[in-house]
């Protein structure tokens, strides 16, 4: 079963076009992700130029420019990754420390704050895409080149023709309630030291989502936890995440955190929170989920 379901992702996207034409709506029907370069070269386009951090805005607005090359910093090749209302978009590599105005580089976080669902997944969409070619371009089981498939986002080495996708690495991100407080804890890597957010962890090997909602709350918390039920879903290219929102309810336990992932934890009541993340990230979400059910369950 297993050489079969490899086939068949080999020639997904042929089989896609069969069905529903050479593009599939994803996203926004403003967005249409395509892996087939224009036969022309377009009179604009729109450049998603990003570094392992950061993306090149104008304000917050993508680049749209014909000549790329003319600009005064240099960038990488650049790879096409779909059309937005029938432009076409290109993701690449900054080259340069600097850009000239009225160009500026943002933390691609902040451009995910500032900037509308559309545009915060297309960057998504470029900065994973970008990833591919940069992180794959030699085979990783024989260290032969790769080259790039022309009728989907994947690279192919010609020598063992081991093909690679694009990262998507999923991860299990989780609200613990106890009556009306929530788990929160301080990662040891958040950006914002100030900030709390519900636990979240990647899932590993042979393990189902559920467990691994048990197993992550637990190492990270010795809290033991039951009721595991799935919420929703949402990419998350820092750098290659797939978020998969559960709650779960206490069952056990006293909180001992792991220092090695955890600075802080502990239960806070719906009315009283720490800093807690935006309302964009699938964190936040759950977090705000919570605040709502139990302001409506103590109403007077």
């Amino acid at each position: 079963m297993g050489g079969s379901f490899l086939t068949k992702r080999g020639h997904r996207s042929q089989i896609y076009r069969q069905i529903l034409g050479p593009v599939i709506p994803f996203m926004s029907m403003n967005f249409i992700p395509n892996a087939i370069t224009p036969d022309h070269q377009p009179e604009k386009a729109l450049y998603f130029i990003l570094d392992i951090r950061h993306i090149v805005v104008n304000g917050l607005n993508v680049p749209e420019m014909a000549k790329p090359h003319a600009l005064e910093f240099s960038m990488g090749e650049a790879f096409f990754f779909g059309t937005f209302k029938g432009t076409p978009c290109y993701c690449a590599e900054l080259q340069s420390k600097t850009v000239p105005e009225p160009f500026e580089k943002i933390n691609l976080r902040a451009y995910f704050l500032g900037s509308d669902d559309t545009f915060r997944e297309m960057a998504g969409y470029a900065r994973q895409v970008l990833d591919l070619h940069l992180n794959s371009r030699f085979c990783g089981r024989c260290g032969s080149p790769t080259r790039l498939l022309t009728h989907e986002h994947a690279r192919i080495c010609p020598s063992c023709h081991l093909t690679t996708y694009p990262r998507i690495s999923p991860a299990v991100i989780m609200s613990v309630t106890k009556g009306d407080k929530i788990l929160l804890g301080k990662g040891v890597n958040f950006p914002d030291k100030e900030m709390f957010s519900v636990l979240a962890g990647f899932v590993s090997p042979s393990e189902t989502l559920e467990e691994c909602v048990r197993r992550e709350v637990f190492e990270e918390t010795s809290i033991r936890v039951s009721d595991v039920r799935y919420v929703k879903s949402q990419p998350w290219p820092f750098p290659d995440s797939l978020m998969i929102g559960f709650t779960a309810r206490y069952q056990s336990g006293e909180i001992n955190i792991d220092p090695n992932e955890i600075v802080e934890a502990d239960w806070f009541s719906y009315n009283n929170l720490p800093k807690i993340p935006h309302s964009y990230s699938l964190g936040g979400q759950l977090i705000r989920s919570f605040i709502r059910e139990q302001g409506s369950q103590h109403k007077d």
